[in-house]
């Protein structure tokens, strides 16, 4: 092999240096990008929903004996009423009638009666005495369970039941069981499976969190086919990591009016029916943060409604019907170091009225309208430090002049970089950019 001597080689380098500038310059390589491989969609088998084993920790795992414990069956309701840690087996035995509570299998309850956990007492559904309990839900019929004092599902699988079709329950037009905390009920989901859960009617969604006090935590779980994989109300700390929600009617993540301080994140959250995460009606102070959120029916992450003060950071959105993600009426919030791609509609939208709202950091990249959309009355909202390239139509749309500041971001590869109606502002100078088709800026 003949290796060039350095002298040569260094000649080689300014011939190619000369080239450029006579030229007119060379051609800056845009930065790489990577999306992120997704698998193909694969729905829960409501026959057969149950799809994990219990956590090795939690077999092993000796809770302490309940003591204390006072339950009643009356008007087809199970309440327990006193004792801390009340196993199935044990609240089985309290009520003695087998329709309303029985083990119908190794680990496997079926609960025929609406449950309620009063204040001051506790309910633990764990693995390996509890794999898989059952809601009964058919035709006409359904049961659920409410918590006002403390539930913990620990390595359990809980999912609706028709008996006489040996499945799950699939309708959502005569009800369905579900899962429910409020007045002050903690109720903590760790190393869990929900499946099939909930209808539209208030408090019934599948798995809710509902009034000031409220409160407990769902981490390491897997969430698929309830009506709203999670909706809160008036909730403050919840914290929900390091799970998955799919397939859900409605929402994937729903946080909703007055919600504050939750932490959401490290969650996967795809194709649900609308928008994968959404916070609504003054949830404000809230951390998204780490998600992996795609192919979800409409928006991937929503901030809505006043939802104000909230922190949207390092997640990753994309291949979702409209946009990764909508700041809606919201205002003073941080979209941070997220990667927003290959969306259908455009990559982050802000508008009706947003303001104050910092994007920052973020790289929105090939969505298929515009990188960014500033619109609707939106005012005093920044634009900075972003990689915004090969985004179909406009790297960053404008449309009003209610102010904005667009600065030091690169935007490449569309067909207008920046493109301004109703202003003729231009934005800050220190902008980069470069081999948008049409022009860098126009004005409309």
């Amino acid at each position: 092999m003949c290796v060039p001597s350095p002298r040569l080689a260094a000649r080689a380098v300014l011939a190619v240096l000369a080239c450029c500038l006579l030229a007119g310059g060379c051609s800056k390589a845009e930065p790489p990008f990577v999306p992120r491989a997704v698998a193909a969609a694969t729905p829960t088998d409501p026959a057969r929903p149950c799809t994990r084993e219990a956590q090795p920790g939690e077999q092993t795992a000796a809770p302490r004996a309940p003591s204390g414990v006072r339950a009643g069956f009356a008007a087809g309701v199970i309440t327990v009423s006193a004792g801390q840690g009340v196993t199935l087996r044990t609240l089985s035995r309290a009520v003695g009638n087998p329709a309303a509570l029985r083990e119908v299998g190794p680990g496997e309850w079926l609960l025929g009666a609406d449950l309620v956990i009063a204040k001051g007492a506790s309910v633990r559904i764990a693995a390996p005495e509890a794999r898989w309990l059952k809601l009964r839900s058919e035709a006409g019929r359904f049961v659920s369970v409410k918590v006002f004092g403390g539930l913990d599902i620990r390595g359990s699988c809980v999912t609706s039941w028709d008996t006489a079709e040996g499945r799950a329950d699939t309708g959502l037009t005569d009800g369905r069981g579900y899962l429910l905390a409020r007045d002050g009920g903690q109720l903590t989901i760790d190393s869990a499976e929900l499946h099939y859960l909930g209808y539209g009617a208030v408090e019934s969604y599948g798995l809710a969190w509902r009034t000031a006090g409220t409160g407990g935590s769902i981490t390491h779980s897997l969430v698929s086919d309830l009506y709203y994989g999670l909706y809160t109300y008036q909730v403050d700390g919840l914290v929900v990591q390091d799970n998955e929600f799919h397939h859900n009617v409605v929402y994937g993540i729903d946080p909703h009016t007055g919600s504050r301080n939750l932490r959401i994140e490290r969650n996967v959250v795809h194709d649900n029916g609308k928008h994968g995460i959404v916070l609504a009606e003054e949830c404000v102070d809230n951390v998204v943060r780490d998600n992996v959120v795609y192919r979800n029916g409409h928006h991937g992450i929503v901030l809505y409604q006043r939802s104000d003060r909230n922190t949207v950071e390092n997640n990753d959105s994309f291949l979702n019907a409209a946009q990764g993600i909508n700041v809606n009426e919201s205002s003073d919030n941080v979209v941070r170091g997220n990667r927003v791609y290959q969306n259908t509609e455009s990559g982050i939208g802000v508008g009706q009225t947003a303001q104050g709202n910092v994007l920052e950091r973020n790289e929105i990249r090939a969505n298929q309208q515009d990188g960014v959309r500033l619109v609707s009355e939106a005012t005093q909202n920044a634009v900075r430090g972003n990689v915004i390239g090969d985004n179909a139509r406009y790297g960053i749309y404008v449309d009003g002049d209610g102010g904005f500041d667009v600065a030091a971001n690169t935007i490449f590869g569309s067909r207008v970089g920046v493109l301004l109606k109703g202003t003729d502002k231009q934005p800050r100078g220190d902008n980069e950019m470069r081999h948008n088709r049409d022009a860098d800026v126009k004005v409309q």
